[in-house]
């Protein structure tokens, strides 16, 4: 049964962790300590599992269950979106002293993602399984725990978030998340490797280096679940913030600063000027940027790294952006323009490797120097690492090593 199930248990667990006994807890959570004890008791019980050792001098998390207790009040950390409500509260207790935090239950969260969704309280009624009037008093009482309106209401659209109900949402959403990784970790200790686990992937920058690592991952750990997405930077950026995704793969901004996110960089990749096998331009002897002047170009999509540097190469080459650009956001469309028309792409040579070893796409012996861009990883940042997710992480760094080492057939020469 998943941990979130047993959210009032776990809740006290917590709570118990932090403060060293069943009385500093319901000091915390102002219940009685007997409701605490109990609480903690129907925890154990249900999950078989020893959570505390018990002595004159409090309760002592077990070692399986330091880590375990560790996520779970990360979990509970998510949930405090609201100003504490409580005076003396020690470092690390934050969301003891959160009144939504330490007050919302699984159905209140759950009604709060489904009226977010449906933005009917009748079809949200129908979707849980409850009564409309059961989820309208469940969303009283959110507003009340988190302080503030988290929906407007209009005959037109309904419910809708307001800005501080996609706070809240997305804390819930988070809570969600790691509570779920708390369970492979659970898993784990049963010997057994579950979990699931989402990658994005960002166009023209994954390549093989994301398939060769999953493969392996997948015969090392075959209980685990790996769903992999393509998108454009920002929808992907929101993905990951909102717990949708668990990793983002591909060609990173330098410009990077996001707080609660953080990247890393797998290898620095160059960028050629690439055609069909046949194209005029390949068979030219002394090939020149000046003979690409009535080029016609498959561009990069705006404001991704790519696009930056195909502006900078040709300016640098003394060309001019193309008046009527065609851009594409899907590495097999792009392939197949190439190799039914005469236009040019500017892309990774290790993306394509496939392709110009099968006699399908040459790169143009055009020198490009500065025609580089960073691949890495994206995650969220303190983030208590799932077996699935160390292993994904890495796989992708061997690969990466292991492609930085290779040179891909028809490389210009930098």
């Amino acid at each position: 049964m998943p941990l979130v199930d047993h959210l009032k248990s776990l809740r006290a667990a917590c709570a118990v962790s932090l403060t060293g006994s069943s009385m500093g807890a319901a000091q915390a959570l102002h219940l009685s300590q007997s409701s605490v004890t109990r609480a903690v008791q129907l925890l154990e019980d249900a999950l078989q599992q020893v959570v505390f050792d018990r002595s004159a001098r409090g309760m002592t998390v077990t070692p399986p269950w330091a880590e375990l207790l560790q996520r779970c009040v990360r979990a509970f950390e998510c949930l405090a979106v609201t100003p504490a409500t409580k005076v003396g509260t020690l470092p690390g207790q934050g969301w003891l002293a959160c009144r939504f935090a330490s007050g919302v239950s699984l159905r209140h969260v759950r009604v709060l993602m489904s009226l977010a969704a449906t933005g009917s309280e009748t079809v949200s009624a129908a979707q849980l399984g409850v009564s409309q009037s059961a989820v309208h008093q469940s969303l009283v009482q959110l507003e009340h725990f988190s302080g503030k309106k988290l929906f407007t209401r209009s005959r037109q659209h309904g419910l809708r978030l307001t800005e501080w109900g996609v706070q809240v949402r997305r804390g819930c959403k988070l809570f969600l998340s790691e509570l779920a990784q708390a369970d492979e970790v659970l898993a784990a200790l049963s010997g057994q490797v579950a979990g699931r686990l989402v990658i994005g992937t960002l166009p023209f920058s994954v390549g093989p280096l994301l398939t060769v690592a999953v493969h392996r991952v997948l015969l090392v750990l075959p209980g685990l679940q790996v769903t992999v997405v393509d998108g454009t930077y920002d929808a992907l950026i929101e993905q990951l913030r909102d717990a949708e995704i668990d990793l983002i793969v591909g060609a990173l901004r330098p410009e990077f600063a996001m707080q609660g996110l953080e990247q890393e960089t797998l290898f620095v990749d160059g960028l050629a000027v690439v055609a069909r096998t046949g194209h005029p331009l390949a068979l030219k002897k002394k090939l020149t940027w000046q003979h690409l002047a009535d080029a016609s170009w498959v561009m990069p999509m705006p404001n991704t790294p790519a696009q930056k540097v195909f502006e900078r190469t040709l300016a640098r080459g003394g060309l001019p952006l193309p008046d009527v650009p065609l851009r594409v956001n899907s590495s097999l469309m792009m392939q197949s323009l190439l190799l039914q028309s005469d236009r040019l792409a500017m892309m990774s040579p290790r993306q394509i490797q496939s392709e110009i070893q099968a006699g399908l796409l040459v790169v143009l012996p055009l020198a490009v120097p500065e025609a580089v861009r960073t691949i890495g990883l994206i995650r969220r940042s303190g983030m208590l690492l799932t077996p699935g997710m160390q292993a994904v992480l890495q796989a992708c760094r061997q690969a990466a090593s292991e492609r930085v080492g290779e040179n891909p057939l028809n490389k210009p020469n930098a």
